[in-house]
């Protein structure tokens, strides 16, 4: 889950803070913050509370930015289309999936 760490990278960007700024006031490693940036990792409770005391905003503000966010790109999802199969070479595509087919059950190919 990525959109914790962009959510977390614009938090921390607004209040002026580094990597190592915000480790320090959370009391967690510079490399670990990046980590959680770029989606490697995904913090414990406590952490998100210390993270959020630094970030002097809330959890639950982090959180229901991330839960935006990600309603969001499902929304998003869903208006995509699917795109329709073009049925101009359907002689050809059934004579290939009936090869796959044949060579799958280990019967000979017959032509």
């Amino acid at each position: 889950m990525e959109v914790f760490g962009a959510v977390l990278r614009e938090h921390r960007l607004r209040a002026g803070l580094t990597q190592e700024q915000l480790g320090f006031e959370a009391d967690v490693q510079r490399k670990y913050v990046s980590m959680l940036e770029l989606g490697q990792h995904q913090p414990t409770l406590t952490t998100l509370f210390a993270l959020a005391a630094a970030l002097k905003c809330s959890p639950s503000e982090l959180l229901a930015e991330v839960e935006r966010r990600l309603k969001k790109s499902r929304r998003s999802n869903k208006k995509v289309a699917n795109p329709v199969k073009s049925r101009t070479n359907t002689a050809t595509d059934q004579a290939r999936a009936s090869e796959a087919t044949d060579r799958s059950h280990g019967r000979p190919r017959h032509k």
